[in-house]
């Protein structure tokens, strides 16, 4: 390149060697520039570029006008734009966008010329979505870095489930809450190599976007406010304890006065003449007693203002900790970033992460019931030119189960409280209290179990009639939080565990199952209480009435299982076709007229009335061969109307209730297998009374029982109904009604606490203990 200088307009050697070094610093500028590669990362420094040039160009006079301006409010600011040309701050910006979408490169927040971009709201607008700032996945290079196939897959979802455009009203706030979103939400997912850790984050990030996160001042006064609460429910607890000691000491003195009564009475009875020292020992009695209930009287009233004044700390304390919880919630969606970009992504995406929850994501829900039991093994689908996405997960795989509360409301209910979970044992009468490590490493998650349980054991106890201490069956039941996960697809769920008489609510499914878990306790454990014997694991009072002796008791549970099972609706029935069966149809029922079954099935017109046809035609038969006849002429109608299918269902099974009938489909048409076994509807059953009662009483309890309504199950294209409903619900509550008071009039939990010599014997407590260890 030849510069050639001017010397006519008085310009001297210094100025002329400036101008020179302006000159070659433009030129190496602008090679600058032209070296930069191409892409949003570039971004940055190609600005910084076009700026410098523009000040060498304006010192040289290659720009006219006014003199320039150091001053960025100035129409003459020195590194203004200078108009739409290529390289310009809006241009280079936007191109950068539509750059990167073209080579499916990701675009950081930090990439964005926010000030340019932002000049025309509507290009913005169009710039800011997910289209263009989120680039593609390179699922080999995960698949390289150790992300398993089903961590993947879910991965995959959960991108697909942000919205393509910020949620909300257009504000250039929200499009960059939503730029950051898309940058945060790639490197928190992509970071995760299993189906557990997909899931761990997505609970982070629900948390952050429900927006209760405490800064340390809220967080300084909360726990002190929970230190106050604490304190009063400690005091009210000691007062609750002397009371209690004092009631036991009175019912202990009851029981020996009716005993002495009892003898007094039966001397009477027989016709013998009376025994001074029983008379003498009812005295006593008497006295003992009016002593016991005049020092329970005197607790109560003594004690009357105090506790009422801590019950009203512990409601105040509570309230106004709630209302910080609010407050932080109300200010996180202003002030958190992670808050606001996340609910930036749409409803889909909130859905999405809650799927475990009411309300959630039904498909998202199928989809980590697939990855979590191992039907995603391989990459296929990642491959989307192929349909090779997974089976989605039917409604039944998925289960009820995964339906948990969102969090857990209690209304109404006597006030308790527990500080301990030796204190929870010994209210209850539990054999043993057990945690898991995600309760032992946080005493906040220790105590609200503890507490709820506490709660929820009460609440039970006054819907039932019956003392809570005696729920724990003497010590025969004992209680887990999460201690007793053994992995595989089931870890997550509440169970109770008949071998070693144990109820263990998980971190992930025990939301709202205490009540479902405690009839499967009661139900197991009862007939070897009146038994007085171990019985068995299998063994369910309410599948068996027969384990108990004839009596009132088995009676009752007889009528709970009738009220289960027994109604109008015929159960499904699969029947199994072979290939030929069409043609060996045709052949014994078309070509055999005057055949009294062919021509009932022929005449029946379609495959139901033609198999009740059958069945009605040979009767109550039994044997064996008039079976195996039956079971013929049924495949053979089935496949006369049906010829070319492998299985054909119809509705001609025996008749039963709605209720087990919608627990028959649950179980894909298997009768007892789960959901249709008869204790686990008893369970199921007895959750909707838990709940049914509390309302008439004006309470509810979530912890007891949640969501046992089918009205919670009612959506998507194939819903369910895993509770009992309308009158059948009423019938069933009636007959829970009276196995329960049964159950009173004949003393069965009284009789467990009472004689424990005896079943300590039968129940081998002591080894029970150990086995939870």
């Amino acid at each position: 390149m030849s510069i050639i200088f001017d010397n006519s307009n008085g310009e001297g050697a210094k100025q002329v060697l400036a101008r020179l070094k302006l000159v070659t610093q433009l030129a190496s500028t602008r090679k600058d520039l032209l070296a930069l590669p191409a892409g949003v990362g570039s971004l940055a420094p190609r600005l910084a570029l076009v700026r410098e040039a523009n000040r060498l160009r304006a010192e040289l006079g290659e720009l006219d006008g006014p003199a320039l301006s150091d001053d960025p409010n100035s129409p003459h600011y020195r590194f203004r734009d200078t108009g739409e040309v290529s390289g310009s701050r809006k241009e280079l910006a936007a191109s950068a966008i539509r750059l990167a979408k073209s080579n499916g490169d990701a675009v950081k927040v930090t990439d964005i010329d926010w000030q340019a971009i932002e000049e025309n709201p509507r290009e913005a607008e169009e710039l800011i979505s997910k289209g263009n700032l989120f680039g593609e996945t390179d699922w080999e290079q995960l698949q390289q870095g150790g992300m398993d196939p089903a961590a993947g897959f879910l991965v995959d979802k959960v991108f697909a489930a942000i919205g393509p455009k910020p949620a909300g009203d257009a504000a250039p706030q929200l499009r960059q809450d939503y730029a950051w979103g898309l940058q945060a939400i790639r490197a928190r997912m992509q970071a995760c190599t299993s189906v557990s850790d997909v899931r761990e984050a997505l609970e982070v990030i629900r948390d952050e976007m429900i927006g209760t996160n405490l800064n340390e001042q809220e967080a300084e006064r909360y726990t002190a406010l929970m230190q106050q609460r604490q304190q009063a429910a400690d005091r009210n607890v000691a007062i609750r304890q002397a009371i209690d000691a004092a009631q036991t000491e009175m019912y202990q003195a009851g029981a020996e006065l009716r005993q002495a009564q009892y003898k007094i009475e039966s001397r009477g009875r027989r016709g013998w003449k009376p025994d001074p020292t029983l008379a003498e020992a009812l005295a006593d009695a008497q006295a003992a007693y009016s002593e016991a209930e005049a020092r329970w009287s005197s607790a109560l009233k003594d004690t009357k203002d105090e506790r009422e004044t801590l019950r009203a700390t512990m409601l105040d304390t509570h309230n106004q900790a709630a209302l910080i919880v609010a407050e932080a919630r109300e200010r996180n969606s202003r002030e958190s970033q992670e808050c606001r970009s996340w609910r930036s992504f749409g409803e889909r995406f909130a859905k999405l992460v809650n799927y475990r929850r009411h309300g959630g994501s039904d498909a998202f829900r199928g989809h980590v019931t697939n990855a979590a039991a191992g039907k995603v093994n391989d990459w296929s689908w990642a491959d989307k030119s192929k349909a090779s996405q997974p089976k989605r997960a039917t409604k039944r795989e998925v289960g009820f189960q995964l339906q948990v509360a969102d969090s857990f409301v209690r209304q109404g209910g006597r006030e308790i409280s527990v500080g301990s979970t030796a204190e929870l044992k010994e209210r209850m009468g539990f054999r043993e209290v057990q945690s898991g490590n995600w309760v032992l490493n946080d005493p906040n998650s220790a105590r609200f179990h503890v507490e709820q349980t506490a709660a929820a054991m009460v609440d039970m106890a006054d819907v039932l009639g019956i003392n809570e201490h005696h729920l724990g069956l003497g010590g025969r039941l004992a209680m887990a939080f999460g201690a007793r996960g053994r992995g595989g697809k089931n870890a997550a769920r509440a169970h109770y565990e008949p071998v070693q008489r144990v109820i263990n609510l998980t971190k992930m499914g025990g939301g709202g199952a205490l009540g479902h878990e405690l009839l499967h306790a009661l139900d197991n454990i009862i007939p070897s209480l009146v038994n007085e014997t171990p019985g068995g694991k299998g063994e369910f009072a309410s599948a068996n009435p027969e384990l108990l002796p004839e009596g009132p008791l088995r009676d009752a549970f007889a009528a709970f299982r009738r009220a289960l099972t027994q109604g109008d609706k015929p159960l499904l029935e699969i029947i199994k076709l072979k290939p030929g069966d069409g043609n060996l149809a045709r052949h014994n029922i078309d070509g055999r007229r005057g055949s009294r079954v062919a021509d009932a099935i022929r005449e029946a017109g379609n495959a139901t009335d033609a198999v009740k046809a059958v069945r009605a035609i040979y009767g109550d038969r039994t044997d064996k061969r008039s079976r195996k006849t039956i079971a013929d002429w049924v495949r053979l109608a089935a496949a006369y109307y049906h010829d070319g299918e492998e299985q054909v269902e119809l509705e001609t099974g025996p008749e039963v209730s709605d209720f087990m009938r919608s627990a028959q489909l649950l179980d894909a048409g298997s009768t007892g297998k789960y959901w249709s076994s008869v204790e686990e509807m008893a369970a199921r059953a007895f959750q909707s009374y838990l709940e049914d009662k509390m309302s008439e009483r004006g309470m509810r309890n979530d912890y007891l029982s949640a969501l046992a309504d089918n009205k919670h199950y009612s959506g998507g294209s194939s819903p369910v109904k895993p509770f009992p409903e309308g009158e059948e619900r009423l019938r069933i509550n009636a007959a829970i009604d009276e196995l329960f008071d049964t159950l009173k009039r004949e003393r069965v939990f009284e009789k467990a606490v009472a004689n424990k010599a005896l079943l300590d014997s039968i129940f081998d407590c002591n080894s029970g203990a150990a086995a939870l260890q």
